[in-house]
């Protein structure tokens, strides 16, 4: 709207005035709408003060800007904390100025293209103010328009954080919170079963070392939170040397064999020697005994007592040497 005056410039006799206006109001003072469409907008008031003539007569001309349109769109319109959004203001006229507030009460952002991350999670309004060349001006607003979703709460506990490769059990324990479903990786990837969907699993490692554990919580609406810890299966050296064996082919303690954990493979002799100290079987390889094959013959040795030196060395370094007795009953006989 625009206020018109009249204003006396030469008084004539002193009045009183009279106003008439071309839109019938009468008072010396007018408020009209005027309209964009219609420029230039044009009044006019004829004064009378009962005597002069003629009537003095005024006119008035009221040009209207226009205002600029003013929507906006944003993208996207829903996600995790801390969310990422792209706003961009939709107006007509050139030389714009845009003022944006998230309605967070710390983001503000000027210009028709402009990025805002809301780092916590809420239900957030929108509103845009556009001002024109001419200055004028238009607020719009959206209520309610992005909606930042929380994050769940990671963690977790393995128990034991610290053992041996003599019981390599671990069993995990989820302390997470707003999740609904979980990702476990063991870090032991040569296993076959190194992941896992359970709340709480356990995993068995069969080597020693240091093992990266992740643990991804994800919530009802996708977010996610990530805990890591490690477990260390510390190196441990055990060896068993069994003190007899049967080779009579029913197929039960048919080899000599060593077992352990903690042993490197690579660095492994055992030798068989029988009662007159006459070497009759070696090997390298830790997974492979002693048949009861003499000297690579398929002859199995005779029922007897015979001496073992076994060297190996465990995955720490260390050496250790072995010398001792077994008994090889190829008739199966009963012994203790």
């Amino acid at each position: 709207p625009a206020t018109l005056v009249a204003t006396i410039t030469s008084p004539g006799n002193n009045g009183p005035y009279t106003y008439v206006w071309s839109n019938g109001a009468t008072s010396q003072n007018i408020t009209v709408n005027a309209n964009y469409l219609t420029n230039p907008n044009t009044y006019s008031v004829i004064i009378k003060d009962g005597c002069t003539v003629p009537d003095a007569v005024a006119d008035f001309t009221v040009n209207v800007n226009p205002l600029p349109s003013a929507t906006f769109t944003a993208n996207p319109l829903a996600g995790c904390a801390p969310l990422l959004v792209n706003f961009t203001a939709i107006s007509t006229g050139t030389n714009n100025t845009y003022t944006w507030n998230f309605d967070d009460g710390i983001g503000t952002g000027t210009g028709a293209n402009v990025s805002y991350v809301y780092p916590k999670p809420g239900l957030y309004s929108t509103y845009l103010n556009i001002v024109n060349q001419f200055g004028c001006v238009n607020d719009t607003s959206i209520i309610n328009y992005i909606e930042v979703y929380p994050r769940p709460f990671a963690d977790f506990a393995a128990t034991p954080a610290y053992t041996s490769i003599l019981d390599p059990g671990i069993q995990f324990t989820n302390y997470s919170q707003g999740a609904v479903s979980y990702f476990w990786d063991f870090g032991d990837y040569g296993s076959a079963v190194n992941n896992s969907l359970l709340v709480d699993p356990s995993h068995t490692y069969e080597f020693a070392g240091v093992y990266v554990v992740y643990l991804i919580a994800t919530s009802d609406k996708g977010c996610t939170d990530t805990a890591v810890h490690t477990v260390e299966i510390a190196p441990d050296f055990v060896i068993y040397i069994p003190n007899a064996f049967t080779p009579d082919g029913n197929g039960k303690n048919e080899i000599f064999q060593p077992v352990g954990v903690g042993i490197d493979e690579s660095n492994y002799r055992m030798y068989i020697f029988d009662r007159w100290g006459e070497l009759i079987y070696t090997s390298d390889n830790f997974r492979k005994g002693w048949d009861g094959t003499v000297k690579g013959n398929k002859q199995i040795a005779e029922q007897g007592v015979y001496v073992y030196k076994i060297y190996v060395r465990d995955i720490a370094g260390n050496d250790h040497e072995y010398v001792g007795h077994v008994s090889c009953l190829p008739k199966d006989m009963k012994y203790h």
